[in-house]
């Protein structure tokens, strides 16, 4: 009766483990070999369980008896703990992004725009299962992304359907001739709705698009954005790369906002009334007076106003400057006659701005730089708060404000340069000569060249008793913001921030999800299930059989 026990029961260790690789490996677990092992198993376990019992009634081999059933229970505890361990891991809710497209891990802008959901909003996921192994691959990524989204938000709904069986759903949302045979994801909240299709050689649903649309879907006004023209501003329909910014209009697209041009009438002076903010980019003339006076029309009513200014126009000598005079006058913004210039290159082909003060040290001219700012980037205000991205501005001129501003108006310097640098007024001899020399009266040091200006005005906030505050903001630079710089990430989050800001929609204010990719390594059905079984399983197995011969070798020479 030993003999047969024992026989019966590496039988049914046998039988149970080829039952268990059998379903990692044909992934369907009624299907015969799995039925006919997990049988076999069951069979042969259950007659090792009888002739244990029956040995331990007997008294028969008492002392093996005893110890192969004590075996049984504590394999079986075993289990038991290693379930319940389980169960506490896959519910704890921790991972460590190692990928470097960062799929692991939400963009801060993705979180911000999810947790202000307060509708629900309707993802779609129309895959067409083909067997195709890419469209798999993107469908379980967009799986996984959809999920993480769903942690942070309870107003996401998401449904995986097959558009050639549920053509109903295709038609309901008028998808007839939109479906990429490669995927396609349909936001939906209310009326709107944004649709995504998955192309290209490596189909995937893209973080950046996505928080694009939610925020489109989500969204019952667009705010609109008037560039001003007229003045050799850079055109935002231009796509060359030093004079075009249509990057930007595409950005700020993508975001919810609205982008045309405006030329102001001297004749008829106005800007529209639903102008949210007026861009001035890069003029290269000065404004009419009549149009300072319907920019400054805007501003009186609650307006918002960017201005990207590049240093080349202060370099016209004897030229009266009537947009900054206005600043200057109105807001207390004082955008410097110079060039900002590195005393250690003596060049001003480009302006670093660093996020992190450690990098340069202290900055040894600023009485306390920890409490203000964090590197070059103010610390405190919306635009900059935890900016962690670096800038170079190709050429900037200095922006600060005056020692005492307008008794409404309260400042905020958002950028400044490193120590290293000085303001070079004699922008002839740069500019013509490419001569660089600092006088005495030069200012030098951190320098700042981008602000921030907010003015209280009468104007009331719809029926209630607060009044609209006007809002402005200054860079000394445009070329960053142009079609070949605009998309360094740190130019990117820095204009679609200080937009947002202007806007009041600081929501939006973050860091943006990025569309770097790691290239999938695809695999054939026989070698996904190779891969998973020695993962799983294979490894150990293998433990397990080295371990139970060394077991046997001890047991003969002892």
């Amino acid at each position: 009766m030993m003999r047969v026990r024992k026989i019966a029961g590496y039988m049914a260790a046998i039988a149970l483990a080829a039952a268990v690789n059998l379903v990692l490996l044909k992934e369907d677990p009624f299907v015969l070999p799995v039925v006919a092992a997990l049988g076999v198993g069951l069979v042969s376990g259950c007659v090792w369980l009888v002739l244990l019992a029956v040995g331990v009634w007997t008294g028969a081999s008492e002392k093996a008896s005893l110890s192969g059933l004590n075996t049984v229970v504590g394999s079986a505890l075993f289990f038991g703990i290693c379930i319940v361990l389980y169960a506490f891991v896959s519910h704890w809710d921790w991972s460590v992004d190692l990928t470097r497209e960062g799929r692991r891990t939400l963009a801060e802008q993705t979180v911000s725009v999810l947790k202000s959901l307060d509708k629900d909003v309707h993802a779609a996921c129309l895959f067409t299962n083909l067997g195709d192994t890419e469209v798999s691959t993107s469908k379980e990524k967009t799986r996984r992304f959809l999920e993480r989204c769903q942690k942070v938000t309870p107003h996401l709904k998401v449904e995986f359907t097959d558009p050639q069986r549920d053509p109903a759903l295709v038609a309901a949302l008028k998808l007839e001739d939109k479906v990429s045979a490669q995927g396609a994801v349909v936001l939906v909240c209310g009326s709107r709705q944004r649709v995504l299709s998955l192309t290209g050689t490596k189909p995937r649903l893209e973080e950046r698009d996505f928080t694009n649309a939610l925020i489109n879907v989500v969204r019952n006004s667009e705010p609109k954005i008037y560039s001003l023209t007229g003045h050799g501003e850079r055109d935002l329909l231009r796509p060359d790369a030093s004079g075009g910014g249509s990057k930007l209009k595409a950005l700020l697209e993508a975001e919810a906002y609205r982008v045309e041009p405006l030329a102001i009438s001297v004749s008829d002076p106005k800007i529209p009334a639903d102008c949210d903010v007026l861009l001035i980019n890069g003029p290269n003339a000065d404004l009419h007076p009549e149009e300072i006076n319907a920019v400054d029309a805007l501003a009186q009513r609650g307006g918002r106003l960017l201005v990207l200014s590049d240093p080349q126009l202060a370099s016209r000598e004897g030229q009266s400057v009537n947009l900054y005079g206005w600043l200057r006058q109105r807001y207390g913004i004082v955008a410097g006659q110079d060039t900002v210039v590195s005393r250690l290159t003596q060049s001003s082909l480009e302006v670093p701005l660093l996020p992190d003060s450690s990098v340069m040290g202290l900055f040894s001219d600023d009485p306390d730089p920890a409490k203000a700012f964090q590197g070059c980037y103010e610390k405190n205000h919306p635009i900059t708060r935890g900016f962690a991205e670096q800038m170079v501005l190709p050429a900037a001129r200095t922006v600060t404000f005056l020692e005492e501003l307008p008794s409404n108006v309260a400042g905020t310097t958002l950028l400044r340069t490193l120590p290293q640098t000085f303001a070079e007024t004699d922008l002839r001899g740069l500019y013509e000569h490419r001569t660089v020399h600092r006088d005495p009266d030069e200012p030098e040091g951190s320098l700042g060249v981008a602000v921030t200006a907010t003015a209280k005005t009468d104007v009331p906030v719809g029926d209630s008793s607060l009044t609209r505050d006007t809002r402005l903001v200054v860079v000394g630079d445009s070329d960053f913001a142009s079609n070949g710089r605009i998309d360094i990430a740190g130019h990117v989050n820095f204009v679609l921030n200080t937009v947002a800001w202007l806007t009041e929609n600081e929501e939006l204010i973050a860091i943006r999800p990025t569309g770097v990719e790691d290239p999938p390594i695809l695999l054939t059905d026989a070698q996904e299930q190779a891969v998973a079984w020695i993962a799983s399983l294979g490894v150990l197995q293998a433990v397990v059989v080295a371990g139970w011969f060394a077991y046997r070798r001890r047991r003969k020479y002892r």
